[in-house]
C-alpha cells in the first residue's frame, strides 16, 4: 500500500511541476507562479481532510527516526525549485531585452536615414569611390 501511495504522490507532484513549466513556457511566468501556489491551497480549502492527510504522508524516515520526509517536504522542494527557475528566467529575459534595447538606441543615434533617394545614391557612390582609391 505504501508503494502505491508513494507512486501516486510522485505522479501528482510530477503533474503539478509539468503544469507549472508549461504555463511558464506557453503563457506567462506570473501565471505559472500563481498556479503553483493556488492549486495546492485551493485543494486544502476544498478537500481539507484528504489534502492534509496526503501532505502528511511519510515517505522516508532518516537519522534513526529523527528526520521524516513527508509529502509537504516534497511540495516545498518542488515549489522552491520551480520558483527559482521562473525567477531566473524572468531576470535572464529582462537582462537580454535590456541589452538589445540599448544596442538599438545607440545605432539609431549614430545613423540618420537619408532625406531622399539622390542623397542616398550620392553617399553610396562616394563610399564606392573612396574604396577604389585605397
Amino acid at each position: 500500500m505504501d508503494i502505491t501511495y508513494s507512486f501516486i504522490s510522485l505522479v501528482i507532484f510530477a503533474l503539478l511541476s509539468l503544469m507549472a513549466i508549461l504555463l511558464m513556457v506557453y503563457i506567462s511566468s506570473a501565471v505559472a507562479i500563481l498556479a503553483l501556489l493556488l492549486v495546492p491551497l485551493t485543494c486544502i480549502f476544498i478537500m481539507s481532510d484528504t489534502t492534509l492527510s496526503f501532505l502528511a504522508f511519510r515517505h522516508v524516515v532518516l537519522a534513526e527516526g529523527n528526520v521524516p520526509i513527508n509529502n509537504y517536504h516534497v511540495l516545498l522542494f518542488i515549489w522552491s525549485a520551480l520558483v527559482g527557475i521562473i525567477v531566473y528566467s524572468e531576470i535572464f529575459t529582462w537582462y537580454l531585452g535590456r541589452k538589445e534595447n540599448k544596442k538599438y538606441q545607440v545605432k539609431a543615434a549614430e545613423t540618420k536615414p537619408p532625406k531622399n533617394i539622390t542623397s542616398s545614391s550620392m553617399s553610396i557612390v562616394s563610399k564606392a569611390v573612396s574604396l577604389l582609391h585605397r
